[in-house]
């Protein structure tokens, strides 16, 4: 492989951010990145990620070089097993965290690399998280085989440049995909996870939304299932979690464990509009108390009653004013609501108060 110059990394970063400002609802963003970032910083297997940026939960994935098989015990260990670098503890930090660096022994520290991982003739990691203010929004393991380099200085500063990036190219999808005005309505339905990761419908509406859960490459179950089916294995079996859907719309997974059985019973439905319109302010990068004034605005409170709402002055609601409107290119209350919520949405949102 080219060494990684400077002038090669600066112009991967260029090429990567045009990609996440051009890339359209129906681009597949992950395989899109990963096939722009390999040919400069190479690896065996990864996976890239997109999170619910509320949870830092897996709802998509694109995975280079891994077996099926691996699905599933990967996300067992990074969702109930306590490990080296895990991504709920990385999230936010900024940090690229290198498997080799942060243990002397990955073999003995590391349960992930041990079970996982060396069975599979894999030596070298390195995790991140894509954050910003509002969340985390994606994440990113690379792993190089047995007998390779790890990788070094240069590439790790590539990865953490790229971070931002990709994290804006992921909020700005998010908020396409989430402004999409979706006529078909699927009511609820049930999904059948197996302890082992095999998914099955558990009712017609259930089979209907399964095919629209479907992985975008060579994996067998949808990141969010596997998500699910592995959270489902904690104290109390139950889990939730956002994901998008293959015709953009967002869905909302519940889980719990099945009777009598080994199964998780999955409960999927359309995402309930608060949760996207906290969603779509999150991707434009509002704070939560940013957030909680955008939809203040969308509900038609004045400033004095958010300021009662939310405990503080009316010159402090001000100033989270003149934020949103930064944030979002803003210069009006009712720009802002426009601009953050597409009118189907914002009907059902913010429509008559009960």
């Amino acid at each position: 492989m080219p060494t990684l110059t400077a002038d090669r990394a600066e112009r991967t970063v260029a090429g990567v951010r045009r990609f996440c400002e051009t890339a359209t609802v129906e681009t597949d963003l992950l395989a899109g990145l990963a096939q722009r970032v390999r040919p400069v910083i190479g690896w065996d297997c990864g996976v890239w990620f997109t999170t619910d940026p509320s949870t830092t939960l897996f709802t998509d994935a694109h995975v280079d070089g891994f077996d099926p098989d691996t699905c599933a015990p990967w996300f067992h260990h990074e969702l109930n097993v306590e490990d080296v670098n895990l991504f709920r503890d990385l999230a936010g930090s900024g940090r690229v965290a290198v498997l080799a660096q942060d243990c002397d022994d990955p073999v003995r520290t590391s349960a992930r690399h041990r079970e996982v991982m060396r069975p599979r003739g894999l030596q070298h990691e390195v995790r991140l998280t894509v954050d910003d203010a509002a969340g985390t929004w994606g994440a990113i393991e690379l792993h190089r085989e047995h007998g390779s380099s790890d990788f070094g200085p240069a590439e790790l500063d590539l990865l953490a440049r790229l971070a931002p990036v990709v994290a804006r190219g992921i909020r700005r999808q998010a908020v396409e995909r989430a402004a999409l005005d979706a006529a078909d309505e699927t009511g609820p339905g049930l999904i059948l996870v197996s302890a082992d990761g095999d998914v099955r419908p558990g009712t017609a509406a259930g089979g209907a939304w399964l095919s629209l859960l479907v992985p975008r490459d060579s994996q067998d179950t949808h990141s969010a299932l596997l998500t699910v089916a592995a959270l489902a294995h904690g104290t109390d079996g139950t889990a939730r979690l956002r994901t998008r859907a293959a015709d953009g719309r967002w869905v909302t997974l519940h889980v719990a464990p099945a009777v009598d059985s080994d199964d998780r019973v999955v409960i999927v439905e359309p995402t309930a509009p608060p949760e996207i319109a906290d969603l779509l302010a999150r991707a434009h990068g509002l704070s939560a108390r940013e957030r909680d004034v955008a939809l203040g605005l969308a509900r038609g409170e004045s400033t004095e009653a958010m300021a009662a709402r939310l405990c503080v002055s009316t010159h402090t609601v001000r100033d989270h004013l003149k934020a949103v409107f930064r944030k979002t290119g803003t210069t009006s209350r009712t720009e802002v609501v426009s601009h953050l919520f597409s009118s189907w949405y914002a009907d059902r949102i913010f429509g008559p108060q009960g």
